[in-house]
């Protein structure tokens, strides 16, 4: 994974086009392809690369999010092998920290029927 640091993913709605600007805005050094994406009233966040700006984004988007908000933003920082999961609850957000191989276990859970893949 040469030249990826962090990967970043992001699915939260309703949001604003004044919340999408001020998100653009403070994740302006998440350097790269284009990583903001609005369907409607759907915030998607996609990027990875060495940085992102994640106490800026996380500033922007408890700023201007309405209090009704759902969704989640998630960090997987491959430099200390962790994901940060930002859940947004009650009009905040709600921080979980996992070791990626905790999140790895859980993927390869027997319980959990996977489809097969045609190649």
């Amino acid at each position: 994974m040469k030249g990826i640091a962090v990967k970043v993913y992001a699915a939260l709605h309703p949001a604003g086009e004044d919340c999408i600007e001020a998100v653009r805005r403070a994740g302006r050094d998440a350097v790269g392809d284009p990583w903001l994406f609005s369907e409607g009233d759907m915030l998607r966040i996609s990027f990875e690369g060495l940085y992102f700006p994640e106490e800026a984004v996380l500033e922007a988007l408890d700023r201007f999010l309405p209090a009704e908000a759902e969704g989640r933003l998630d960090i997987l920082d491959i430099e200390v092998w962790e994901l940060r999961r930002h859940t947004r609850q009650d009009g905040r957000f709600v921080r979980l920290v996992r070791d990626l191989n905790q999140v790895l276990e859980y993927a390869g859970n027997k319980s959990v029927q996977a489809r097969p893949t045609k190649l």
